[in-house]
Formats: C-alpha cells, sequence, structure tokens
C-alpha cells in the first residue's frame, strides 16, 4: 500500500519533518518514489514503512547511524513485530499497487465480480472444502472442523448444481437444484450420487444448518448420524469430478447422462 509523507509519519509515530530526515539518510534501503525528483510526491511503499519503523524503533538522541544500517542490511526491519505495526494502520481494503502483477501471490485483486464467472467461483468453494477437509483429517480432531467443512461442501455443492442445471430460481434446497438438474437433462441423476446429495439437503434443506448454532430445522428430519470423513471426501471427490466432466461436456457416461 502506498502512503504519502504525512501518511507514512502518521503510521510511524512521528512528524513529517522527521521521516523526510530518515528518508533521506536511509534512501538506499528505500523505494525511489521515497526521494523523488524535485517537484514531485514522497510515496511510501510498505517495504519503505518497515524500514522506517526498523530507524524509529532504534534512534536515539545520538543514533549510531552506521549500526542501524547493519541491521537494515541483516534485514532486521523484517521482524515480525515491524509486520504487525504495520498492519495494524492498514485498511483491509487497499488501492491496489503500482507494480502488481503475477507475482504477488499473497492476495487478491477484487474487481467487483465473480472471479472468472460462477464455475470459476465455485471451484474456489470446491478447492477451500478440499482443504479444510484434508486439514481435518490430518490434525485427528475432527471434531473442531465439521461444521465448517460441512458448509464448505454444501455451499460448493448448491453452486454447481445451479450451474449444472441453469438454475435461476432463488433457492437453497439441494432438492430442488437435484430436481432442476435432471430437469434439465431430461433424466434421473444416477446412483450413489443423487442418493449423497438428498442425504445432505435432508439435515439442512435450507442451507442454514451448518452456518449458525441456533437453527433447527424440520422436527423429526434429525437423528444421531455418523459422518466418515474419508468416506465423505471420497463421495464429494465422485460428486464434483461427475459434475465438472458434465459441465466441460465430457460426461457422456458419468453419473449425469444415466
Amino acid at each position: 500500500m502506498n502512503r504519502t509523507l504525512s501518511q507514512a509519519a502518521k503510521v510511524i509515530g512521528t512528524d513529517s519533518t522527521q521521516v523526510k530526515k530518515w528518508a533521506y539518510l536511509f534512501k538506499d534501503y528505500l523505494g525511489k518514489k521515497a526521494n523523488p525528483s524535485k517537484g514531485q510526491a514522497r510515496v511510501f511503499g510498505d517495504n519503505d514503512l518497515l524500514v522506517l519503523a526498523y530507524v524509529w524503533d532504534n534512534w536515539e538522541d545520538q543514533p549510531d547511524l552506521e549500526a542501524i544500517k547493519i541491521g537494515l542490511n541483516q534485514e532486521d526491519h523484517l521482524d515480525e513485530r515491524f509486520y504487525q505495526h504495520l498492519y495494524i494502520h492498514t485498511p483491509i481494503l487497499q488501492e491496489p499497487p503500482d507494480d502488481l502483477d503475477e507475482t504477488w501471490s499473497h492476495g487478491i485483486l477484487l474487481n467487483g465480480g465473480n472471479i472468472n464467472g460462477y464455475l470459476e467461483l465455485a471451484r474456489n468453494y470446491k478447492s477451500g472444502a478440499e482443504a479444510l477437509l484434508n486439514l481435518a483429517l490430518e490434525s485427528g480432531e475432527t471434531r473442531y472442523w465439521a461444521w465448517p467443512v460441512l458448509f464448505a461442501y454444501r455451499h460448493t455443492l448448491e453452486l454447481y448444481l445451479k450451474i449444472i442445471g441453469g438454475i435461476q430460481e432463488n433457492t437453497h434446497s439441494l432438492k430442488k437444484c437435484v430436481e432442476g438438474v435432471e430437469k434439465h437433462y431430461g433424466k434421473k441423476i444416477g446412483s450413489p450420487l443423487r442418493e449423497w446429495m438428498l442425504e445432505l439437503d435432508k439435515i439442512d434443506p435450507s442451507g442454514l444448518a451448518f452456518r449458525y448454532a441456533d437453527v433447527k430445522e424440520k422436527p423429526g428430519e434429525w437423528a444421531e448420524y455418523w459422518v466418515d470423513f474419508a468416506q465423505f471426501k471420497f463421495a464429494m471427490g465422485r460428486v464434483f469430478s461427475d459434475i465438472d466432466n458434465a459441465i466441460v461436456g465430457v460426461g457422456a457416461k458419468s453419473n449425469w447422462s444415466k
């Protein structure tokens, strides 16, 4: 994130005059825009702020400039506490950086749309759901992951069904989505995929059961169920594999065409 001189001073907790002095003294560690040509405004990037925060932390009445430079050469300004100081003074929604390109892998550029379309959005949710389930199985403490995992998969399945069935109805019912897909294809979804999806609809017909702690679905629908997450991973893998095949047109022999 880029900041003006006054904004940078506010983050560091000093005045603009002091920041300008530091920008000159430690210009070799700052971006070119921190010391621009005459007539141009100073601009400080995130790395510049980390350097300035480190300088501020080590500044004294009689500062040892060489010692500070040694610390910067050793990248001591990249310590976690300086990042935390920067993050405290940083908004979540930021202006896109001037040098943003494919190497920026630690964030995402929001452009007001659904990523690259509904299918890409659904596949993003699928990747997230799979990552959560893998972590749950690896942790050996699946009970701490259960609700987020089930919600993520259920939401992903709803999105996929609406895409493949061209469903425009404002509904969260998996049963209605399944029926919409079958109407779209003119055929029933094959076993056991259809049964697996309707099982999720049975315990969560409105899409709320895994989202909130105090939601109760239709009386009598709930009982004690054991969900084997290893089997669940296999089942959902088969479901989404067949849906993907149907979407890209290579699923002529999949359960979507039976």
